[in-house]
């Protein structure tokens, strides 16, 4: 049963420039929300699915490993309830493609709460490497990326774990949670982290808490850069494999 408030509720002080507004104050946090519902959710209202070569979306940048050449990997809006994210590699080994924001509206502060959540599938769980999170832009991310919070999938294995990562001692020191869960072929799984603004994150699967990484800053955990929302995945075999993201969403407290 839904609870009723006929004359309104707030979040902020009476004695505040809102202290009269009957609703919620969006300026407590940052929000981050993809939720692929139309090719607008993409920043490409006009597309509706095609080679991810050829995509010009003004909210992603794209970046796409392409070994052969031929363009053949695809980015679409796919039906669905709630609707979906599809990306589809092209066929050789270690082809994929990334998408990050644009903009990077993140800063991990010590003193800021951080949430980050997802839903994917992957259509093999065992040939198909992915990462999702908060990350530095880059448009090698299967590199290694030098400053980043996110959730990894290796070619080879199911075991999702979450890393948090740094390099501002000189070289990329990290700290993680090895088992997060395991993916399953064409099965979605719910992943998510809290980041409490002082020296944990806890790490939930399918809602449900299944960890805590300890972090400090400057040694595993990234406070000197900006970040921004990225999903990236390349096929672990010389055949086309497909990631589908229901939503990707983040927020922090201003």
């Amino acid at each position: 049963m839904s609870t009723h408030f006929p004359n309104g509720v707030t979040n902020v002080t009476k004695e505040s420039t809102f202290g009269d507004l009957k609703e919620m104050v969006p300026n407590k946090y940052t929000t981050f929300w993809a939720d692929f519902v139309t090719p607008a959710d993409l920043g490409a209202p006009a597309f509706n699915g095609g080679p991810a070569g050829a995509v010009s979306c003004n909210m992603w940048d794209i970046t796409v490993v392409d070994s052969g050449g031929d363009n053949a990997s695809v980015i679409s809006c796919t039906d669905g309830a709630g609707g979906f994210l599809t990306i589809t590699t092209d066929n050789a080994e270690n082809d994929g493609v990334a998408l990050q924001s644009k903009v990077e509206p993140f800063n991990i502060d010590e003193s800021k709460e951080t949430f980050f959540e997802t839903r994917l599938k992957v259509g093999d769980a065992t040939q198909t490497d992915w990462l999702c999170g908060l990350a530095i832009k880059d448009t090698t991310p299967f590199a290694g990326l030098s400053d980043s919070i996110t959730f990894k999938c290796d070619d080879e294995s199911t075991a999702i774990r979450l890393v948090s990562e740094t390099n501002m001692s000189g070289s990329i020191v990290s700290a993680s949670v090895t088992a997060v869960a395991s993916m399953t072929d064409d099965t979605f799984v719910k992943l998510g982290y809290h980041f409490d603004g002082f020296s944990n994150i806890k790490v939930y699967a399918d809602d449900v808490h299944v960890g805590t990484v300890s972090v400090v800053s400057g040694t595993n955990l990234v406070t000197d850069e900006d970040m921004a929302p990225i999903i990236a995945v390349l096929t672990g075999e010389a055949a086309a494999n497909t990631i589908t993201v229901d939503y990707i969403a983040a927020m922090q407290e201003k």
